[in-house]
């Protein structure tokens, strides 16, 4: 199972991170630029009055211990590269093909066309084999029908019955 911190706790355990408002900020910009999600889990938090205190749940975003070592080396990349391109660098899994190279960006299409034509392929050999079965149980199912036409030819005589027809 995985432990999930809050927000408070990351402030802590990442060095040079120091404001909430920039976490969170930063938490927006993943989620809403890189198509990252964040653990969210209900947090019991109590509320006082002057008669009574009551107790209610507030949903909050939660950090895995990847995320925060990812932060950490947000935090170490900003100088170099900015907030954004580091943030990119760590959590948008789109980023990592955009920084690659031509003839690596090529070799990668070469392998997803050879996996998708390597299911095709197997596809069209199990329709090959269910068209040749049909193909067989047709033509047994017509020598059926014509062994039946011609036992049936050779029974049809002149019935002795209760219906026989006058001449």
């Amino acid at each position: 199972m995985t432990d999930y911190f809050t927000a408070h706790d990351v402030l802590k355990k990442v060095e040079g991170l120091n404001s909430l408002s920039t976490l969170n900020k930063w938490a927006n910009f993943i989620q809403k630029e890189c198509d990252y999600q964040f653990h969210y889990d209900y947090i019991r938090f109590a509320s006082h009055t002057k008669t009574k205190r009551t107790i209610n749940h507030r949903k909050t975003r939660m950090f895995s211990l990847e995320e925060i070592q990812k932060f950490q080396k947000v935090i170490e990349l900003i100088p170099i590269l900015g907030r954004d391109s580091s943030l990119r660098k760590f959590f948008d899994q789109k980023h990592h093909l955009d920084t690659r190279n031509h003839s690596e960006l090529l070799i990668e299409i070469i392998n997803q066309i050879e996996v998708k034509l390597a299911n095709k392929e197997a596809l069209f050999q199990a329709l090959t084999k269910k068209y040749q079965q049909l193909e067989r149980s047709y033509q047994t199912l017509e020598q059926r029908l014509a062994q039946l036409e011609e036992s049936l030819s050779t029974q049809e005589q002149p019935s002795s019955g209760w219906f026989r027809r006058k001449r």
